[in-house]
């Protein structure tokens, strides 16, 4: 009798261990990211449209704040010029070295890989510069030998995504000062 205890007590064991070797698996496919400047997520960016012109964009359509009503027809004064930057960073240690570290083996760490996105939205009139919104969002991935977690190309698109919502939520905390904008050179 006290084999078949021994059996179960080591079958819960095992069932213990491949749980928390998962779990430490698992930890290492997704990436941390930070944005800043951080805002409540509940304010909807529907709640203003402005209209101007985007000069010298030549992006992806889908990364520009969809607050900008972009209409290169229109006699408003008011234009915006838009940009974004991606680095990339990548640990610069050898592969073949986490070949020799035993607890590559089960999951742990092998290197890590950044990426930052920073994106500006500038705002003109006739005269000049009005105003500029900017954020900035990060990630660090960890890479184990048996998850390279999201592409930098996946990385980089929900980075560019996150930049141009938090610059519609600085558009809508500004709703007042840009409708006056457009009111006063409107006139």
């Amino acid at each position: 009798m006290k084999n078949n205890n021994y059996l179960f007590f080591l079958s819960k064991n095992t069932y213990f261990l491949f749980f928390l070797w998962s779990v430490l698996l698992m930890g290492g496919c997704t990436a941390n990211q930070f944005i800043i400047p951080e805002f409540d997520k509940s304010i909807d960016p529907s709640r203003i449209k402005i209209i101007g012109k985007v000069k010298n964009y030549e992006g992806n359509r889908e990364y520009l704040p969809r607050t900008l009503d972009d209409n290169p027809n229109s006699n408003s004064p008011i234009y915006f010029q838009y940009v974004y930057h991606v680095i990339y960073g990548k640990d610069s240690a050898h592969q073949a070295v986490y070949f020799f570290n035993p607890l590559s083996i089960v999951g742990f760490p092998i290197g890590e890989d950044t990426l930052v996105v920073e994106g500006r939205l500038t705002v003109f009139v006739e005269n000049g510069f009005v105003k500029e919104y900017q954020a900035t969002c990060g990630f660090q991935k960890v890479r184990s030998l048996f998850s390279e977690g999201e592409t930098f190309s996946e990385l980089r698109k929900k980075g560019l995504l996150i930049i141009r919502d938090n610059i519609e939520t600085q558009m809508c905390l500004d709703r007042d000062f840009l409708l006056n904008l457009v009111q006063q050179k409107g006139d």
